[in-house]
């Protein structure tokens, strides 16, 4: 294809409506032309393959074009996972069950699934857990989770009609985290996002990490559901950001509880990294992955998920130079 029928092709792709509105929502907060930004909008669209949600929430407006080479994109995303992540190992990742069956080493807490015939076997299952995390197996950030605890007396069977009727069959030992975590949130189980290139067994790097945290009273920490994170330097593990939502609006402490989040230890840090670059060698077909690590009290640092289409939006701060692609690039090199 023709750089032309590509820019073309690219274009007709675009709702240019949407980017008409960003393009005026930023020009009412700068002050600048609300034309010229539309035009900017397109050649990033076309350059750096960057979507119109990128743009804003990421304030490309005031980047240099340096700093839009180094950030990474939706489309930039996109071909990394065409590049490195062979699409037929990836339901290893999106099954949950059978990412759950790939890493159980990892995942390091008692599972089941909910097949329909073994009610005895969840009643027992929940009696010896007293609380569980249940989940859809075709749902993504966070939608569908449910969290469920035992009560002497309980209708279990009920319990288990209920779940399997919206197909929330996949039954998890819930993680009880480390104090440290608990300074974040206390709620919700918050989870270090950190992201691997596998080139080899003995060449694995973390490229990038975040933590994320719910809010008190929620226990998902997805930003989804209203959550916050924070960036870490993936050298020690300690933030270098304060926090900021899905909005891109900052908080300098926990809003419920104060805990002051640049500068915050993630605990067990040199064992998140090692079972993440663990991990990574499992199914090597899938080379770029955004790994949810837990600090639990009891068994440090597992897995709860791995993702083989791991987001942009989580692990970048560009206001502060923290792109990530080319530190991934410089990883696959």
């Amino acid at each position: 294809m023709s750089k032309l029928k590509f820019l073309w092709k690219k274009f007709r792709s675009t709702d240019t409506r949407k980017i008409k509105q960003a393009a005026q929502r930023i020009s009412k907060k700068t002050g600048r032309n609300s034309g010229l930004i539309y035009l900017d909008i397109l050649k990033c669209i076309v350059k750096y393959g960057t979507g119109f949600v990128d743009y804003e929430g990421f304030e490309m407006y005031d980047m240099s074009e340096q700093e839009r080479r180094d950030f990474l994109t939706i489309g930039k995303n996109n071909q990394l996972i065409i590049e490195l992540n062979d699409p037929k190992y990836r339901d290893y990742f999106e099954d949950k069950i059978k990412f759950n069956e790939k890493f159980d080493a990892f995942v390091k807490r008692e599972w089941m699934v909910l097949d329909g015939s073994n009610k005895p076997e969840f009643g027992e299952f929940l009696k010896r857990n007293k609380t569980l995390i249940v989940k859809p197996v075709d749902e993504s950030c966070g939608n569908g989770i449910e969290k469920v605890s035992y009560e002497e007396g309980m209708d279990a069977d009920a319990l288990y009609d209920s779940l399997y009727s919206r197909q929330c069959i996949l039954a998890e030992e819930a993680v009880v985290q480390s104090k440290e975590m608990d300074l974040l949130c206390t709620s919700s189980v918050n989870t270090v996002r950190l992201v691997t290139i596998y080139n080899s067994d003995d060449d694995v790097s973390v490229v990038a990490g975040a933590i994320r945290m719910g809010r008190e009273g929620n226990y998902v920490d997805n930003f989804n559901h209203g959550g916050l994170a924070v960036i870490i330097d993936v050298a020690d593990g300690v933030s270098v950001t304060d926090g900021y939502d899905k909005d891109r609006n900052t908080y300098k402490t926990v809003p419920e509880i104060g805990t002051v989040l640049k500068g915050f230890q993630c605990p067990m840090w040199d064992d998140c990294t090692a079972l993440v670059k663990e991990a990574a060698k499992v199914v090597p077909q899938i080379r770029y992955v955004a790994w949810d690590v837990a600090v639990s009290k009891d068994h440090g640092p597992l897995l709860i998920e791995g993702n083989s289409y791991p987001g942009q939006d989580v692990t970048q701060y560009p206001k502060l130079g923290l792109g990530t692609y080319k530190v991934i690039r410089d990883a696959i090199a």
